[in-house]
């Protein structure tokens, strides 16, 4: 991958877009800066030579454990709605997530 070509200001908005952000035209000239930050380092990682190098899944040499699932007794619907951060009725109540789309 090689990143040299610098990224122009309707990339930008692209990825904001994708990404849900509104940005004033300030914090879009610093996400710029950011961005190019980025891909300049991972153009840097992309030139190490990894040859003989094993792939690996984690920096620590641990393995993880599989424990066996033990099925237990569901917590009552009082202790899970009290210790929620918010209600309504006998649901937990939840900011919305999506504009307008969804069903219901």
């Amino acid at each position: 991958m090689n990143t040299n070509q610098p990224l122009d200001q309707q990339q930008v908005r692209h990825v904001a877009a994708l990404a849900r952000l509104r940005l004033t035209d300030e914090a879009l000239i610093g996400l710029e800066r950011d961005l190019q930050a980025i891909l300049r380092h991972v153009d840097l990682l992309a030139e190490v030579d990894v040859t003989g190098v094993e792939p690996m899944t984690s920096p620590h040499g641990h393995c993880s454990r599989l424990h066996t699932d033990e099925p237990t007794d569901p917590l009552p619907a009082s202790e899970v709605l009290g210790i929620a951060p918010s209600t309504e009725g006998d649901f937990i109540s939840v900011p919305r997530v999506l504009d307008g789309g969804g069903g219901g």
